[in-house]
């Protein structure tokens, strides 16, 4: 016997969890979710944990929920605590990460009339979650529990953040005890995927002779890697893969920025008769960028994933869930091909390989320099959690290191969360965990180092260039006269104190020498802390390194 609460709402849910087989929790302090709080708590086949910063444990569950691929459930109270969860909800949203969101409420009767830490939760987070449903006290038990089971198997199946509002009436702390064994738990099943008109499909292939496959964002929901090497054997074909991707191959071109970098972007020898692209979120804006400036000369776009994205405002286009399904379908050419597209894009690609390393040994210390000594030293099997803006475009500069794997918060891009999200990342994976973070975003997440159980396999280097650095990389920012203050916010602060003061250990580099040295006793196997390794890097520098460096490449 196992010792809930008695409201029958509460009941209802927290049995749905255990038929579901869900086994992680991250609940939020509060009053009006107590019901739940006692619930999850006591149940010892859900390992719970309680975070008191809202945003931080929505981000913990995201990285957790990351990783197992399972739906994580977010317990909050009423108020404003449910807009605190909205960005890492949004990044659940767009990545296909799956949340059971719970949020208590005041009863309905007393929402806009005065009631305090009350607000019209049913309407605040509508637009970035898959499904939203309320308890509803005029229906019966039934009713309702027949509701919340289709919100939990939608989540499963389609990997997807969800919403379920509970109004709650006082008395909150009363408990009954109860038999919550259960005979079977509900395996975790996936839909008959939305399948494409396959003949159309096969006739556009069979007659393009400029195939481009874009492999993006996919954390783990997507395994085609069989039928993408098969097709890549066709010499029409060409396969750009990005880190978030996880997709790595020999012949694959892998660093998409500085190979397009090697040639014009008027260029159009490069564009693609069809293109195809695989997951969700594309990081390149470089390509995208470049296949939307000549759209007019692509016949058609496939899109593969959980979600429609017309991503190239390619007039023909069409959408699909069953990839593996719809490449099998598909046959390398057999015919000769005068000038194969495949060709074409693997010798700029290797001309960049040639340059790439041609120009690193000649720059000066800079973030780029950073970011070759960390790929040059990070031991095989560590998962690498990529900070937004200028971290994750640095990391794809480098060749992707096939025993490594990449995740970044590329839902929505935001600075929040990259912090909490490495947090629940190491929190459930087997693998080392580092996470690269930017000084601002770093920030921006301290209070992820209050957590609780921080694991020691979790390290964190943060590149402290003094500001918003990307906006000194990217064209419109640089040009205004106001970037300092007002757009990359430039600011001469070390992280030393809030790492120190919650406790975790810190270190700093500053030159090339320091950095080396830092890193291997970061990546040394008997380093058993949690550890913060600040490296400053130039300011003004570091973005005249880079455009030196792409310039180079042509």
């Amino acid at each position: 016997m196992t010792t809930i609460s008695n409201i029958p709402a509460v009941q209802s849910i927290v049995k749905t969890v255990l038929h579901f087989g869900i086994d992680q929790a991250v609940l939020s302090p509060g009053s009006r979710n107590a019901p739940f709080l006692i619930s999850f708590s006591a149940i010892e086949s859900i390992k719970s944990e309680s975070i008191v910063d809202e945003r931080v444990a929505a981000f913990v569950a995201l990285g957790k929920a990351q990783q197992t691929g399972s739906p994580v459930i977010l317990c909050c109270t009423s108020g404003s605590a449910m807009l605190n969860y909205s960005p890492a909800i949004a990044e659940a949203y767009y990545q296909n990460i799956p949340l059971i969101i719970i949020t208590a409420d005041r009863p309905k009767e007393w929402i806009d009339r005065g009631e305090g830490q009350s607000i019209r939760q049913m309407e605040v987070i509508s637009g970035i979650v898959s499904k939203q449903v309320e308890w509803d006290y005029h229906k019966s038990e039934a009713d309702n529990q027949a509701i919340i089971n289709e919100v939990f198997k939608y989540s499963i199946e389609y990997s997807s953040p969800v919403h379920i509002n509970v109004p709650l009436h006082e008395p909150l702390y009363g408990v009954d005890e109860m038999d919550l064994s259960i005979s079977s738990v509900i395996t975790n099943t996936k839909p008959d995927f939305k399948r494409i008109e396959k003949e159309d499909f096969v006739t556009q292939y069979n007659s393009a002779i400029r195939i481009m496959i874009v492999c993006a964002q996919m954390n783990g929901l997507i395994d085609c890697r069989e039928q993408v090497k098969r097709l890549s054997e066709d010499p029409r074909v060409v396969v750009l893969t990005e880190t978030t991707a996880n997709l790595y191959q020999l012949g694959y071109v892998c660093c998409i920025d500085r190979t397009l970098a090697a040639f014009s972007s008027e260029n159009t020898d490069f564009v693609p008769d069809l293109v195809i692209t695989i997951g969700e979120n594309i990081i390149s804006k470089r390509l995208k960028q470049y296949l939307r400036n000549h759209k007019e000369r692509i016949d058609a776009h496939w899109h593969f994933g959980l979600k429609s994205m017309d991503v190239f405002d390619v007039a023909r286009y069409s959408h699909g869930q069953n990839v593996r399904e719809a490449l099998a379908s598909l046959a390398p050419t057999a015919q000769i091909v005068e000038k194969p597209f495949s060709t074409l894009w693997k010798n700029v690609f290797f001309k960049s390989e040639q340059s790439h390393l041609q120009a690193l040994p000649e720059l000066p210390y800079s973030d780029l320099k950073v970011f070759e000594s960390i790929m040059d030293l990070i031991p095989d099997d560590w998962q690498i959690q990529m900070g937004n803006s200028s971290v994750v475009r640095y990391f794809q500069l480098f060749n992707q290191l096939p025993k490594n794997k990449y995740f970044g918060n590329r839902g929505v891009s935001g600075i929040d969360g990259c912090t909490s999200t490495a947090v629940g990342a190491s929190k459930v994976s087997r693998d080392p965990v580092l996470l690269v973070s930017g000084d601002h975003a770093f920030r921006y997440d301290a209070n992820a180092l209050g957590v609780t159980g921080l694991p020691p396999r979790l390290k964190i280097i943060v590149i402290n260039n003094e500001g918003g650095n990307i906006f000194r990389i990217i064209d419109g920012p640089r040009s205004q006269e106001s970037i300092d203050v007002h757009i990359e916010h430039h600011e001469v602060k070390s992280v030393k104190g809030l790492v120190q003061y919650h406790g975790v250990e810190y270190r700093s580099a500053s030159d090339i020498q320091s950095l080396e040295t830092e890193l291997a006793a970061l990546f040394d196997s008997a380093n058993d802390k949690t550890v913060v390794l600040e490296v400053f890097t130039p300011r003004l520098e570091s973005p005249d390194v880079l455009k030196r460096y792409f310039a180079s490449m042509r």
